[in-house]
Order: structure tokens, then C-alpha cells, then sequence
């Protein structure tokens, strides 16, 4: 094929593809555009270069886009720039790159993008983020256009925009825009427009265009954390030396992490690994202490190898060991070791050179070496380094003829004691080759002896550990080849023992971490003061699935023992029958949520809700509550309170029956735990009341009703991170206060996340109560495997408890040995849910049940009746007692480095039986009645308004009832100084029957369209529930991307959707204004000429378009008037002194108070505001002060309306610094204000509660005083 002729000299691309010699060549002196140092890399070239050079930067992949755009203006800036003429008289646009590097410019970008939304939109769609509704819409109308069925999510880039914003509020997103949703539907909505406009291929594009598509192309990848490896991943199998060169790149991250460990947890160490990793990166608590327990495992065994008695030279041979310093360390660690022990690393050839490299450019590293080394050949070598002490080789594992020769030539063989160490490293190999090294290791030397730790599935692929780890390393493209053959610690020791290995000693991480011979008590607890630290679920998820095995040839009486490790529920009483069934699945609306907690309510009719509050979600603690029918039927959901406990996680809910639901503790961050108390007292209203806060503060503590009294009892937690409570505080409502319960003889050790229960017996005691407290993790680290008795008396002086040990010789009661699980007292028995165990058995996934008696207890262990039946993951879920059966909501986990598992499906499990005899069979009616579950909606609450303790009640005249209306005043406008007059009163008026222009008349639905245009884009609030009532907190809308026409359409029905414009060139930049986002309407509308003030301080204008739905109640910084053009509105206003009565949270400006709700059923929570109402009609134009809280709800089907928003000369020196495009950024004292309250709080936390009370009641004092004087 020839291409000459096409009038350029530059190189092609497809030069890659065409290989005649009547192509057109690269010329000496030329640019080169693809290739190691041209504009455009190859995506294999940019793979493996970017793995060389900076692993930790996320948004290289226009690094090569920006250099043909300042390259190519460099190079031409002097030779040509091409004006282009736009519409405007007398503007031009300079234009810097010609057709031919336009076009492959926009190849190249246009291929990143969709590229890398194609990978994001296949991570979503596995952490369960993705709507089969949304995705199906999508679909249909592809195939509607006539275009064929894609792979994967490879549409053209405007589809696969259009599907990220329908997933708006599902779908996970980083960047300065997370949390952000305005924002991130203007950045979706301009990058719909740029693809639009890059489909018009003309390549002449201005430099101006081009800029702006780059730039808004890098938010993009910063928006959906697109890393090099993703943009430059290619689809298909790759080849063999592209799979070689992906496990290396495991190595970036592998490395990364363990220096995070060094400099951490080995400060008081030379740091090895920092020259490896030119910048540090601190990691997550859990991915340091999972490779703080890796290093230490290979360390303790590499240890033992060293200080045995042996004749003749040791070697210590590292199997791909990547940037591994185990030479080093021991050496630092372990004196006297000499020249006769050598190490030897092995690993790609590539790798090692640069090992090599660094090595011998660093004293500290290079004085292993010595003065006498030799290097190899860096072409024909394997044998890349050797000394004495240390040598390097560049060698494939898979050629083990050549491996054997390479080190015979430097050592004598068969007189050595060999350690072959694999950390991760042949588990990437394919199955036979591994198992084909494994067997040659046990030839080599005249001892051997192998360490191999890598990943195990002990529960199966299915488990959602096991799926987030395989899923993980395949999208990195290095599959785990091994593990699916060898999952389990049994089958890894038969597959050495098969393979000439005799002794195999082999447990998994947390069996090594809870033995002393790998880690000691004293570590374990010294661990807990370097950082704090809370993910004890997910470490044991961790450790779990990885293994520790050595093994040995020598099969002298003092080599290693001949171990088997326990398997996973061996001894477990398993009954077949456990029914479960998914009732429910998660929505755009439902909070993914773990670590929360659960209560039912019943609405006036006894139809019962499910009320999921507070936990973790996607990227915070929430303040949030779904709510769920449990009976099918939707009725109108039990009015609650829009106040109520801050955020928090790893708290206690538990209901003490007429008294109300009491929360107890839980904590923020780990090194923040919570002393603040809570009761909800359910009736028809509803409300969250504080009560005495806890005499410590806890989280991760036990709580228990005693029997069927009011009484709640705690049991242990945790005070900080590093601190467990060794008290139990007994709260007694009578009283309305904690007591210590003093404990009479030995008591356990102190523990937190135990089991506690109650004892069911006949024979008792009044003011007596007893029960069993089993499982929890210690201050060492471990988890208890003892069960108590404890007996508490309450009728003396102060109440006292009593502990005795329970013997039991039933190796069941290991199944009690748990840590995180969820208890239910369900009749005479107790059940256990989910949870991590010192059993292998317990992983999260297991439902146990406890019979008690006054003679003992029996555990039963139940599964479901297929292997292949969905079991619940039940770490960090909330369980709620549905009659007979067991409502399981939530949960999910962080799955070390591979990412988090969310548990989305509702699940209902019905228990045997034999278990349901015992319980009350009217209990049961609620269970068979009906088995869906669903969601009702999402609602966001706030403390700052809460009802005090019955000692600190503010009685008042209206106690117990609603605020009452009084109308905002309407006066006739008359002339400028009257104007100026009302607005130095700062209070809001309506000015009636306004002249505001031809808009009145003109601007009917049709016109607005004709004017604006059918075809234009807009982003709308939709709501998503049939009130029409929008929560900007909870996000119960989505932002919906729409043509004018249909959105003019919607308004027009009556549908709950609500445009509020912004700025056409700039949304996130500037604030909008109708004259210039919309000129053909701007001279249709204008203020009356005695606001003239109002046009001389002018910030915004923007045009309003609501149909059935509510505005959320908030406030703006700045004044404004709302002109009421057609249809009818109400406002509820609030004036600023009343912030503290509606549930506005620390620094937010909007709140999810339902006021007009509140007002119908005259709530007590709006009982010490002074609300004001305004109606507007057409004409009428309402002035809101700066600050006035306000909420608006429709009259009629649609409004149109025009909001100017203007400064005040008051505040003009007190404005934030920054963009505002909505006007409504708080002042700067109050954001400097919030900076200076954090340094207070926390230089307040490490106080005891009592003196942290006395000082903020004292420093709230002369704070009001100072800012008054």
C-alpha cells in the first residue's frame, strides 16, 4: 500500500501497521511522534514506561498530548499561526496545529478517554454500582441509532458520558469534585458538549478549543482516579512479554508499601527500601499492618533458617524478589552472619538491571558488596552482580535447566543448606511451571528448604473476599495462576509433599499472627500506639486468605514438625435447611452503609418500617437513615425527627421496649471515640433526646438489655485506639445515669467487639440477672477463646457483676469465639451473626446458635442448603429480628488494597425449626405475612438541634406545640429611598404587582423554547420520590442531563423537576447571568428602576424553573429578590437567628428539615422558630435578606421566576476569597471561625469529660462576650 502523497513529511502512526518501503519514513532531524521519546507513546511503551518511572502519578496519560500541543506550538509558532474569523466583527482565533496533528491529537485523546471510561464504568458495575435500569436505557438507545452491539462499555465517548451521570449519586468518584454533585454533572455536561464538538472533525480547531478540551479532559481522569495502567491498558490476552512486564509492575506497588511499613513501624532501623521509592507514600493502617505481618512472616522463617545448626555454606535464594531488601535487613538485624550465608536474587532480567543500578549508585546499599564483585555482561549474562555476600540474577523461573547452571557457577551445590523465599512472586507463574519449580527446589542443594507465602481461598471463590482478590489482580492483568488449584492451607502442604517436600509446616496469617512464635504479645500491643487503627474485620479477611508455609528436605527429628492446621469448621455441628432469601436489593436511593446499626418503627396503621442509620458509606460516616417497608405495603412511614446524633460508626442501638431505642458511644475516626448517649422515644412524634453521656467514652463495647427490664448493661470497648476499658457501667432509667458496676473476684481480660447474651433460666432472683460473655480481641491482639458466666446484682449500693469460667468440652463452643458479630435474642435462644472467629469457620458468612440453659449451653452452626445459595456477608451489617426470621441490612468491607466489597442485597434468613419452637408463635405472623422489602427513602438528620435530657427540658409557653405562621408584608414599591429604607431593615417584604417587563406576558412555555432552543442541554433536579420534596443532604434527586423541549415538557405535567440555570460558557466558574446565558430573553425582564441599588451591586441573575417540587430549606450569603414571572409559589422563611432550631449541620447551608410537613402536623421541633410565609404571584417580588432561611414549595403546576442575587456593602470586605458561583459561600470570619474551633476541639479531646464540659460552657461564655464587646 503506498501513501505518498499526503503532503506531509511528519511520521505516521500507521507506519506501525504499513511496513513497504514506500512509506514515508522518519527523517533524521524530525520529531518523532510515537515511540520511548516521541509526543505520542505506544500504549504497550507507556504501560511498561510508566510502571519504570512514577507509579505514585494518577494522571500521566496526557502528559504525551500536552507535549504535541507545546511542541508543535513551539516549533510553528515562528513559521505560521493561521487566524480564523469567528461570527463577532473584528475577533480572530489563532490556530497553531494543522489538520495532520489534529487529527492525531484527537485520535489519541479521544482513544484515552473512552478507554479509560470503558475500564471505570467495569469497576463500578463490580462494586455493584451500576443500575441495570440505567445500563438497559443506555442500551436501547444505542441499538435504536442502528449501531452494533459493543464490548464491554466501549459506546462512543458521549454515551459513556451519558451513562456516568445517570449513576451520579451511585457511581464512586476523587478529586477535588467528590461529594460534589453540582459540580460533577457541569464537568459531565461540558465534556458531552466537547465530544459533540470532537466528532465535527475539521482539525482546525483554535488553540483556544484545544486547550479547553484538555483541560476539561484531565478533570475528567481526575474525577474517575484513572491511573497510567488503566488509560494504557489494552483489551485482549496480551502476550507472554507483556505479562512478564505487568507482575514487575506489581512490584511498584509492593515496594511502595512496605517502605509505608518501614519508615512507620521500623523507624529505630535503617530504612533499605527508601531508595527504592524515591517518594513516600504513607499507606492505610490496614495495608500497613497486613505487610507489616507479610514482612515478619518471612523474616520469622528466614530467622530460623539462619540460626540452625547446619554444616556448610547457607543461601538464601529470593524468587522474584523484585526490589525485596532482604539482604540488607539481615544483615542489620542479625549480627555475625559472614560469608557464610549468601544471598542470591533472582528475578526479570530488566528488573535487575535497575536493581543493579541503584544499588551500586548507593554507599548504603553497595557496602554488601564489598571491594571484590564482579559484574556481568549485561547482554549475555545471567549473572548480573556477585560477591561474597550477595549476588543478583537476571534469570526466567520458568527455565530452570539454565537457573541450575547459572548457579552452579557460583556456588557448590550440593554442600549447601538452600532457602528458597517466594513472597508473592511464582503464584503469577502459570500453574505447571510453579509446581515444576517447587519440585526442582527440593533437588538443588544438599539440604533445602522452601518459604512461601502467598494467597489461599479457605472459603471459596465465591466469598467476597475471594472475588474483590481474584478480581483485582486480573484487571491489573496478572491473574493469580495457582490459586484456584491450591486453595486451601491442606492442599498448599500436599502440593510440596507430593513434590519431594517431607516436613511442611504451613497456617495461615492470622494463625501466625496469633502465635507466639511469629509475633509476641508485647509486639501486638506496641503495634496499637505507632498509629491508630480500627479495620480488625478486614485484617483477619486478610490474613485469612493468605498462607505461610515452610518447607523442609531434612527429615532429622529437629527439623520442622509435620503440622496440619485446623480446617475451617471441622468439628462445627452443620445443618442443612438454613433458608435465605433475597428480599430486596440496593438503589441509586440507598446508602451503601456498614458499621451502622438498625431499629423498626410503626406508623399510625402498625404497618412496620426498618430505619438502617448513621455507619460508614462510600467515602464518609453518615448522618443519614434509609428507611424500608417490611410489610409491602407503603402507607405514609412514621414522621422522624430531623435532629438527632452526629455521624459516627462501631456504636450500639438498642431497644429497652417502652422506654425507647438507646445509643450508646461508637467513635469518628479510631482515635475519636464518642461518650455522648441517645434515646429515641418512638410515638406519634417521634425524637431523638440526649441523655447523660457514658462516664468514658467507647466504641466497639457490648450492650445488652437485662431480660425484659429497661436496664442496659456495657460490657468492655475500647477508649481510643490504643486503650480498652476494663469497666461495666450499668445505665438505669429510674435514675437516669450511669453507674459502675464493681466487680467482685477475677475478672477476664478486658476486651472489645464481644458477645454478650442474657441467660435464659426459670430460676431467678429480682435484681439479679445472668448471662454469657464469649469472643472479643484483647489488648494482645488475639481473639478470646474463653466463655464466662457473669451474674450481676443491682440491688445493692451500687451494682455489682461476678465472673466464672464455663468448661465445656464440646469443640463447638469455638464457634462462640468470635469478634464483630451481631446477636439477636430470638425466644430461648441466641443468635450469632456474622462476625470473624478464631475458628476458621467463622469468615463473615456464618449464622450460629446458642441455646442457654442453667446447666450450660449448646451451639449449633447453620449453612444454607446449596453451596451455591447466597449467604449474606455479614461484616459491618445491621440484623433486625423480623417475627421469626432475621432481616439482614448492609455491610461490607475493605478488602486490603483490592478495593471494598459493599453489600447490596437485602437478605431475610429463616432459621430451622427447631430454633423457631422456641420462640412466641405470634411473633411469627409478621415473618409469613410478607417477604419484600422496600425501600421508602433516604433522610439526612443533624444534632444541632436536640432535645435536652428530662433535666434540662426548656419549658415554654407553646411546650408541645407548632410554631405559628405570621405572612411576610406586601407593600406597594413607591420609589428608591423606600427601597433603600426596607433593605436597611434587614427584614423580607413583598413588593406587589412590580413592573418587570414584557416576560409576564411573552414568556410562555412554546416561547421559551423557540428562544432558548429545543435541542440545548441543561442539567435538571429530579426528584426521585413521589412527594416531590428535595433533600440536597441525602440527595433524594438525581441531576439529569435533558433537552430544553422535554424538560419545558416535564414542567408543563406537573413533574417533580426543578432547573435552576447556570452560567452557559463557564457553570463552575462564574455566576450565572440572564444577559449573558441568555440574550434573546435578558430584554424581556428587567427590575423596577427604584432597585436601582440592586443593579449597582449586581452578582447574579438567574432564571428559575420548577414544576411539583420542593426546595430544600437553606440560606444565601447573599441578599437577593426572587421576581415572580408566571405561576404561583410558597415560601416558608426563617429569620437567621432560628439556624440553631432547624438541623443545619457544621459549615453546611442547607438543611433536611421538612418544614412544611412540620407545619401541617405542627411538630413540636419547629416549636421555638418564627416562621414567616410568602406567597408570590406573578408580578410580586420577594427581597430576602442576606442569611433568612428559606424553603419553597409549588402552587400550581409550573413556576418561572428570575433570582437576582446582589452584594451588601456591609459584607464587601468580609467576603470568602475564591469562586462563588451560587452566592451563597460563607463569610471568611465564619471559615476561619470553624479553623479555630477544630484546633480548640482538639486540644480539648484528651481532657476527661467532666473538665471538657466545664471549659466549653466557659469558653462559650467569652466567646458570645468578646464578640458583643
Amino acid at each position: 500500500m503506498s501513501l505518498k502523497g499526503i503532503g506531509t513529511d511528519l511520521f505516521s502512526p500507521l507506519a506501525l501497521y504499513f511496513r513497504g518501503h514506500d512509506f514515508p519514513t522518519e527523517k533524521k532531524g524530525e520529531k518523532t511522534m510515537i515511540g520511548q521519546h516521541g509526543w505520542l507513546e505506544s500504549t504497550e511503551q507507556a504501560l511498561y514506561d510508566s510502571n519504570k518511572q512514577s507509579p505514585q502519578k494518577k494522571t500521566r496519560i496526557l502528559d504525551g498530548i500536552r507535549k504535541i500541543a507545546k511542541d508543535v506550538s513551539e516549533l510553528h509558532q515562528t513559521r505560521r499561526t493561521q487566524p480564523v474569523a469567528r461570527d463577532s466583527v473584528g475577533t480572530h482565533a489563532t490556530v497553531s496545529l494543522d489538520p495532520r496533528e489534529q487529527s492525531l491529537l484527537y485520535c489519541e485523546l479521544e482513544f484515552n478517554l473512552t478507554t479509560a471510561l470503558n475500564i471505570y464504568v467495569s469497576e463500578e458495575l463490580d462494586k455493584g454500582h451500576l443500575s441495570p435500569d440505567n445500563l438497559k436505557k443506555v442500551s436501547d438507545e444505542w441499538h435504536q441509532k442502528g449501531h452494533h452491539k459493543v464490548i464491554g462499555f466501549r459506546y462512543d465517548l458521549e454515551t459513556q458520558l451519558e451513562l456516568v451521570s445517570l449513576h451520579i449519586n451511585d457511581f464512586s468518584f476523587h478529586g477535588r469534585r467528590q461529594g460534589n454533585t453540582t459540580e460533577i454533572a457541569l464537568l459531565l455536561n461540558e465534556m458531552k458538549m466537547n465530544a459533540r464538538n470532537m466528532r465535527v472533525r475539521t482539525f482546525c480547531q483554535p488553540d483556544s478549543t484545544i486547550a479547553k478540551h484538555l483541560v476539561d479532559s484531565q478533570s475528567l481522569f481526575n474525577l474517575i482516579n484513572a491511573s497510567t495502567i488503566m488509560m494504557a491498558k489494552q483489551e485482549g490476552s496480551p502476550g507472554s512479554q507483556t505479562l512478564d512486564d505487568l507482575v514487575m509492575g506489581t512490584n511498584t506497588s509492593s515496594i511502595t508499601s512496605k517502605r509505608s511499613v518501614e519508615r512507620l513501624y521500623h523507624s529505630k532501623e535503617t530504612p533499605f527500601f527508601r531508595y527504592f521509592v524515591p517518594k513516600f507514600q504513607r499507606r492505610a493502617p490496614l495495608i500497613n499492618r497486613g505487610y507489616w505481618l507479610r514482612l515478619r512472616a518471612i523474616d520469622t522463617i528466614v530467622h530460623r533458617f539462619l540460626t540452625k545448626e547446619t554444616a556448610g555454606k547457607k543461601v538464601i535464594i529470593n524468587l522474584g524478589c523484585g526490589s525485596d531488601v532482604l539482604p540488607w535487613q539481615c544483615h542489620a538485624r542479625y549480627e555475625n552472619l559472614g560469608s557464610d550465608v549468601l544471598f542470591i536474587d533472582v528475578d526479570y532480567p530488566d528488573l535487575m538491571r535497575k536493581k543493579r543500578a541503584i544499588v551500586l549508585q548507593t554507599p548504603e546499599l553497595r557496602n554488601l558488596l564489598g571491594n571484590d564483585f564482579t559484574l556481568g555482561d549485561e547482554d549475555k549474562d545471567d549473572l548480573l552482580l556477585r560477591s561474597n555476600k550477595y549476588c543478583q540474577l537476571g534469570c526466567d523461573l520458568r527455565q530452570l535447566d539454565r537457573l541450575r547452571m547459572t548457579l552452579e557457577s557460583i556456588i557448590n551445590l550440593p554442600e549447601c543448606a538452600i532457602l528458597f523465599v517466594a513472597e508473592v512472586s511464582i503464584t503469577y507463574m502459570d500453574t505447571q511451571s510453579a509446581d515444576s519449580l517447587i519440585q526442582w527446589g527440593s533437588t538443588v542443594g544438599r539440604e533445602n528448604n522452601f518459604c512461601l507465602l502467598e494467597q489461599i481461598l479457605p472459603y471459596g471463590k465465591r466469598h467476597p473476599f475471594a472475588q474483590q482478590m481474584l478480581g483485582h489482580f486480573v484487571k491489573l492483568g496478572t491473574p493469580l495462576r495457582s490459586v484456584e488449584q491450591y486453595p486451601t492451607v491442606e492442599s498448599q502442604a500436599s502440593r510440596f509433599q507430593d513434590r519431594g517436600w517431607p516436613r511442611v509446616e504451613i497456617s495461615d496469617l492470622w494463625q501466625a499472627w496469633s502465635s507466639e512464635e511469629f509475633v509476641s504479645d508485647s509486639e501486638r500491643i506496641a503495634l496499637d500506639d505507632i498509629e491508630p487503627f480500627d479495620e480488625w474485620e478486614e485484617f483477619i479477611l486478610f490474613a485469612r486468605h493468605y498462607s505461610i508455609l515452610h518447607a523442609s528436605t531434612d527429615c532429622s527429628q529437629d527439623s520442622l514438625p509435620k503440622t496440619s492446621t485446623l480446617v475451617a469448621g471441622e468439628s462445627a455441628k452443620t445443618f442443612a435447611g438454613l433458608s435465605v432469601e433475597i428480599v430486596g436489593e440496593s438503589t441509586k436511593k440507598t446508602t451503601r452503609r456498614r458499621f451502622g446499626n438498625s431499629m423498626i418503627l410503626s406508623n399510625g396503621l402498625g404497618q412496620r418500617y426498618a430505619l438502617n442509620l448513621l455507619g460508614m458509606s462510600l467515602n464518609s460516616r453518615e448522618s443519614t437513615y434509609d428507611i424500608f417497608s417490611l410489610d409491602g405495603q407503603h402507607g405514609t412511614p412514621p414522621q422522624l425527627p430531623p435532629s438527632g446524633p452526629p455521624a459516627r460508626m462501631c456504636f450500639t442501638l438498642t431497644d429497652l421496649g417502652e422506654y425507647g431505642v438507646m445509643l450508646v458511644g461508637g467513635r469518628t475516626s479510631p482515635s475519636c471515640a464518642l461518650s455522648d448517649c441517645w434515646l429515641f422515644e418512638r410515638g406519634t412524634d417521634p425524637r431523638w433526646r440526649t441523655m447523660p453521656p457514658l462516664p468514658v467514652p467507647l466504641f466497639r463495647h457490648s450492650a445488652l438489655r437485662l431480660g425484659g427490664s429497661s436496664l442496659l448493661l456495657i460490657f468492655g470497648g475500647k477508649k481510643s485506639s490504643s486503650q480498652l476499658s476494663d469497666e461495666f457501667f450499668l445505665f438505669n432509667p429510674q435514675r437516669a445515669c450511669w453507674q459502675r458496676c464493681s466487680v467482685l473476684g477475677p475478672a477476664p481480660d478486658s476486651c472489645f467487639g464481644s458477645i454478650v447474651c442474657n441467660s435464659i433460666s426459670t430460676a431467678s432472683t429480682p435484681g439479679v440477672f445472668s448471662g454469657m460473655l464469649a469472643g472479643g480481641i484483647s489488648k494482645k491482639g488475639r481473639i478470646a477463646t474463653k466463655q464466662y458466666k457473669w451474674e450481676l446484682n443491682v440491688y445493692n449500693t451500687e451494682p455489682s457483676i461476678s465472673f466464672s469460667p464455663i468448661t465445656s468440652n464440646s469443640c463447638n463452643s469455638r464457634l462462640i469465639s468470635s469478634f464483630g458479630a451481631q446477636t439477636v435474642h430470638l425466644g430461648s435462644s441466641v443468635i450469632i451473626c456474622g462476625g470473624m472467629g478464631a475458628d476458621p469457620w467463622l469468615h463473615g458468612q456464618t449464622i450460629t446458635a446458642i441455646t442457654t440453659s442453667a446447666e450450660g449451653f449448646d451451639v449449633e452452626s447453620f449453612s444454607t442448603p446449596q453451596n451455591d445459595e447466597p449467604m449474606p456477608f455479614m461484616i459491618g451489617s445491621s440484623i433486625v429480628q423480623d417475627g421469626s426470621s432475621l432481616l439482614v441490612l448492609g455491610g461490607g468491607a475493605t478488602c486490603f488494597s483490592m478495593g471494598t466489597f459493599w453489600e447490596t442485597s437485602i437478605y431475610k434468613i429463616w432459621l430451622p425449626d427447631h430454633i423457631l419452637k422456641t420462640t412466641d408463635p405470634t411473633s411469627r405472623l409478621y415473618s409469613l405475612s410478607n417477604s419484600t422489602v422496600d425501600l421508602i427513602g433516604c433522610r439526612k438528620f443533624s444534632s444541632t438541634s436536640a432535645i435536652a435530657s428530662p433535666g434540662g427540658v426548656n419549658h415554654s409557653d407553646n411546650q408541645g406545640q407548632g410554631a405559628s405562621l405570621t405572612p411576610v408584608p406586601r407593600v406597594q414599591l413607591e420609589s428608591a429611598e423606600q427601597f433603600q429604607k426596607i433593605l436597611d431593615q434587614g427584614k423580607p417584604v413583598i413588593f406587589k404587582s412590580c413592573s418587570i417587563g414584557e416576560c409576564q406576558h411573552k414568556w410562555t412555555p412554546d416561547f421559551l423554547v423557540s428562544q432558548i432552543g429545543a435541542n440545548e442541554k441543561f442539567v435538571i433536579h429530579e426528584s426521585h420520590e413521589d412527594t416531590g420534596v428535595l433533600d440536597f443532604n441525602s440527595k433524594n434527586f438525581s441531576y439529569v442531563t435533558d433537552s430544553f423541549g422535554n424538560i419545558m415538557s416535564k414542567l408543563q405535567s406537573g413533574a417533580r423537576v426543578y432547573l435552576r440555570a447556570l452560567s452557559r460558557d463557564k457553570p463552575s466558574e462564574l455566576p450565572a447571568k440572564l444577559e449573558e446565558d441568555f440574550p434573546k430573553l435578558a430584554g424581556d425582564f428587567a427590575l423596577p428602576r427604584e432597585m436601582v441599588y440592586i443593579k449597582d451591586h449586581l452578582f447574579s441573575s438567574v432564571l428559575r424553573l420548577s414544576g411539583r417540587a420542593n426546595m430544600w430549606l437553606h440560606y444565601d450569603v447573599m441578599a437577593n429578590v426572587y421576581a415572580q414571572v408566571a405561576g404561583v409559589r410558597r415560601m416558608i422563611l426563617f429569620p437567621p437567628s432560628d439556624v440553631k432550631h432547624l438541623s443545619f449541620a457544621p459549615g453546611a447551608s442547607s438543611s433536611s428539615v421538612n418544614v412544611f410537613q412540620a407545619l401541617e402536623t405542627s411538630a413540636s421541633s419547629l416549636r421555638a422558630t418564627h416562621p414567616q410565609e410568602a406567597v408570590i404571584h406573578p408580578g410580586d417580588i420577594l427581597l430576602l435578606p442576606a442569611l433568612w432561611l428559606h424553603t419553597a414549595a409549588p402552587i400550581t403546576d409550573m413556576s418561572t421566576a428570575v433570582n437576582v442575587f446582589f452584594r451588601d456593602p456591609g459584607q464587601k470586605d468580609h467576603y470568602s476569597p475564591g469562586r462563588d458561583v451560587y452566592g451563597n459561600k460563607d463569610l471568611e470570619a465564619y471559615e476561619k471561625g470553624r479553623q479555630a474551633i477544630a484546633r480548640i476541639a482538639k486540644s480539648l479531646q484528651s481532657l476527661p469529660p467532666a473538665a471538657r464540659e466545664f471549659y466549653l460552657c466557659r469558653l462559650e461564655d467569652e466567646l458570645r462576650l468578646a464578640t458583643e464587646n
